[in-house]
């Protein structure tokens, strides 16, 4: 039974970091200047913020399977993302590339550092 639980929480874990990579390729993208829809880049924004709190959820549930113990080290990257969104929405003239950038690379760790740390974690669960 616990290895079923396992296997399923590594599976999920996978995923939802494969959904992950693809969002914040999208949002990488933008940055770097593609031209793409501001309002699809906030729903964007969202749905990768939405995603890596599944994600942490997992892990925390993957350890907890495990007996041991761990901790997410990017509440300060979900909490500056939060505080993005809500700019966006409560401020239309807001440039959304300067918001998401900010979001994304003025935490410690920064979104790429996460991103590089969950690449390796998807790859030790295979």
């Amino acid at each position: 039974m616990q290895d079923d639980k396992d296997a399923q929480v590594r599976s999920d874990l996978r995923a939802e970091i494969q959904v992950l990579e693809e969002n914040y390729l999208t949002l990488h993208n933008y940055l770097l200047g593609a031209e793409c829809d501001s309002l699809e880049m906030v729903g964007t924004l969202k749905v990768f913020k939405d995603g890596l709190d599944r994600i942490s959820a997992h892990i925390l549930t993957f350890y907890t399977l495990k007996g041991q113990r761990t901790k997410i080290t990017w509440e300060q990257l979900l909490s500056n993302i939060g505080n993005a969104l809500e700019t966006l929405r409560s401020s239309r003239n807001t440039n959304p590339r300067i918001a998401i950038k900010a979001a994304l690379s003025m935490s410690e760790p920064n979104a790429e550092e996460v991103m590089h740390y969950l690449a390796s974690l998807k790859k030790s669960l295979q």
